[in-house]
């Protein structure tokens, strides 16, 4: 077993590239709280989603609290999938100058067309997503939570009662 996964931890790129995390923290820091706070302004959208990790690695902040964290993409082509470690939903925010990427949705059989500055939520758990081809640059702001995030709060994974774990 890999304990190492049992905490919560940076991705790769953040332990890499720490001062392009943080610039990309700066430059989205205001867009993301405005996005995090039109979708808390719709109370049944995402009832759900509360702040379960308060603490972050390395006492680093948090731009898209109450979500645990956020994905930049660009360029990005997505194959059919449902992001399962995701919890509640997710909220993203397509950017770029760019004709289709249109986001579709398996079951319900859905295209929503997108445009820079557009923003699309859904329960990315629980509903097969994916892109249609693009021609331009296209990005996107993937603002989501994690379900790991839960046992992290309530037990610290199984850590709380190790007594190195202090």
């Amino acid at each position: 077993t890999n304990h190492s996964q049992f905490l919560t931890r940076e991705s790769n790129d953040m332990r890499n590239n720490p001062e392009d995390y943080h610039r990309v923290c700066d430059a989205l820091e205001d867009v993301l709280r405005w996005v995090v706070e039109k979708v808390r302004r719709h109370p049944d959208l995402f009832a759900r989603v509360e702040a379960e990790i308060d603490i972050f690695p390395l006492q680093d902040s948090n731009p898209v609290h109450p979500f645990s964290s956020f994905v930049l993409n660009i360029n990005v082509m997505t194959e059919v999938h449902r992001d399962k470690g995701d919890k509640n939903g997710c909220i993203v925010l397509v950017l770029g100058q760019h004709q289709g990427g249109d986001i579709c949705f398996q079951e319900a059989k859905l295209v929503v067309e997108t445009a820079h500055g557009d923003m699309v939520t859904f329960c990315s758990d629980e509903v097969t997503h994916f892109l249609l081809p693009y021609k331009g640059v296209r990005a996107s702001v993937v603002i989501h939570s994690d379900k790991i995030s839960s046992e992290y709060q309530k037990n610290g994974c199984g850590w709380d009662s190790n007594n190195y774990m202090v």
